[in-house]
């Protein structure tokens, strides 16, 4: 299968081995709804290693190839298109110099501000510095870059600068202290608004572009973020997007142990097509799961009641208001075949099914099968 490398994810679960086999997919998804009732709609998939496979160089340990700027790559040509500022939250592996300048680099004119703003975790070993003080009239020198140095956890020592303020913490609302200060950080030269938070899971520090960012909605924003995780679980479990099987016998066979990624060998210059266009029913295949899932959701955003009339299943206690995934899809597939088996007389469902039943009938000649002389020998 084109686009199997060999991934590393730290895990707690014995398990769960830290070195796998498998196909590293970049997702992004906008938040629809509200922070009480939210969902991910994926917005596009992509395979973002194994370019080896596809006579292409892994160019993934330069600058501006990382995974992390790839992600922001998409996500800045969704803001484009759409021409209108996004906020990108993402986690604490994302919290690197490279991609924050490349949101940077992108402006808006009409807006005077960068076309996408970071939200981000920061990983709890960096440091940063307060401005430098202005050097006294007469003062020879270079005047200082960097003031005081600043650990960002031991920030959390320092309680009597956190204010106490109502927030939503993953779907609960809670009280909970924070403070925000705009600091220098090294790797990017410039400020960035630091966001120090005390929830009931413990201490936070997210890193934000922007340094006019409620502390808040920050943290609300951030908290939301899980349900992109939700929105995989769904797309691998309910709808099945990732139960492709699309093998190439044009590829060559790699081991299926995990060994390192140097190791890819690239198809021969005539294979390279076919390669490629495995490749891309991948990425198809499973976009075509993420528009379903999109439109399970947008269902049961506008047609929450319906839903609840017609669902039949049972629940014993409902977890919110807003049906999930799970419930449309129960309450749209009866439909589906019922409307299948009885269509209108001009529906799509009767040129689907008419269309199908012409395929199914024809008979099946040996002679047009591509590998006729293959089975007849």
């Amino acid at each position: 299968m084109p686009g199997v490398v060999t991934l590393h994810q730290e895990s707690e679960t014995q398990s769960k081995p830290c070195y796998f086999r498998g196909q590293c997919w970049g997702a992004l998804g906008i938040v629809v709804g509200s922070l009480a009732a939210p969902f991910c709609l994926p917005l596009g998939l992509r395979i973002h290693q194994g370019w080896q496979h596809l006579g292409q160089v892994d160019q993934s340990s330069t600058a501006t190839e990382t995974l992390a700027n790839r992600l922001v790559f998409m996500a800045l040509a969704f803001a484009l298109d759409q021409d209108r500022p996004s906020i990108l939250v993402l986690d604490a592996f994302f919290s690197v110099a490279s991609v924050f300048r490349i949101a940077q680099s992108v402006w808006s004119i009409s807006r005077k501000a960068p076309c996408l703003t970071l939200i981000i975790r920061a990983k709890k070993h960096y440091v940063a510095y307060f401005e430098a003080a202005l050097p006294a009239p007469g003062q020879l020198g270079r005047p200082p870059i960097y003031g005081d140095k600043v650990k960002v956890m031991e920030c959390f020592d320092y309680v009597h600068l956190f204010s106490t303020v109502s927030c939503r913490v993953y779907g609960r609302v809670e009280t909970v202290s924070i403070l925000a200060l705009n600091l220098l950080w090294k790797p990017t030269g410039g400020l960035i608004r630091f966001v120090f938070a005390v929830t009931s899971r413990g201490p936070i520090v997210l890193m934000g572009s922007d340094l006019h960012q409620d502390p808040v909605t920050a943290l609300e924003l951030y908290c939301v973020r899980t349900w992109i995780e939700v929105m995989f679980s769904h797309l691998k479990h309910l709808i099945g997007a990732f139960q492709f099987r699309f093998w190439s016998k044009k590829m060559p066979r790699h081991s299926r142990r995990p060994k390192t990624n140097r190791t890819l060998t690239a198809p021969t210059t005539q294979d390279l097509g076919t390669v490629q266009h495995c490749w891309e029913a991948y990425e198809r295949f499973v976009m075509l799961g993420a528009i379903a899932l999109g439109l399970l959701q947008l269902i049961a955003l506008q047609f929450t009641p319906a839903i609840w009339q017609q669902h039949v299943g049972f629940l014993r206690t409902r977890s919110r208001a807003l049906p999930s995934e799970r419930t449309v899809k129960q309450v749209i597939a009866p439909q589906l075949v019922r409307d299948f088996l009885n269509p209108a007389a001009s529906g799509i469902m009767r040129e689907i099914r008419t269309h199908f039943s012409t395929e199914t009938a024809a008979p099946h000649d040996p002679r047009a099968s591509p590998d006729a002389e293959e089975l007849a020998a």
